[in-house]
């Protein structure tokens, strides 16, 4: 079967010392998961190491800076034409990092972001109330408090 994408993309798993996780809010026309609560992060530009992705798109997405943590785990999801925002075929694989020490304010202007619209703190008990990808639970089922 003919595979018309593949994307590499790295995310962090950031939880802070009330046990909340930070989430952004993904926004797409078209795209199924629009709406969805996902882990900051990102695809890779030419050139990036996985670990400068993850950074970058946090700083991007949520106005934080981190401490890169250990490489939690990786996930691969494949995508047919149905399921893909741009009806097309393909896999993207994820590379998920933790994070810590997370200064700064959190960002509330999102005009300058195609995708994202909304980045917050949730209870880690309160996911499970929230429209979120599947990442966000994997990325959980990585992560060890004392990381």
């Amino acid at each position: 079967m003919k595979i018309d994408w593949q994307r590499a993309a790295a995310y962090l798993v950031v939880v802070d010392a009330q046990q909340q996780i930070l989430l952004t809010q993904f926004s797409k026309a078209g795209h199924p998961k629009s709406g969805a609560w996902t882990l900051p992060g990102g695809g890779m530009e030419w050139g990036e190491q996985a670990h400068e992705t993850a950074l970058r798109e946090l700083k991007e997405e949520t106005g934080l800076t981190a401490d890169l943590g250990p490489l939690l785990g990786t996930m691969s999801e494949w995508f047919d034409d149905k399921t893909s925002g741009d009806r097309q075929r393909g896999l993207a694989l994820r590379l998920i990092f933790a994070a810590t020490h997370h200064p700064g304010d959190l960002k509330t202007d999102f005009s300058d972001d195609d995708t994202t619209i909304a980045a917050r703190w949730f209870p880690i008990s309160y996911i499970q109330h929230l429209k979120r990808v599947e990442l966000v639970d994997f990325g959980l089922s990585l992560w060890q408090p004392d990381l």
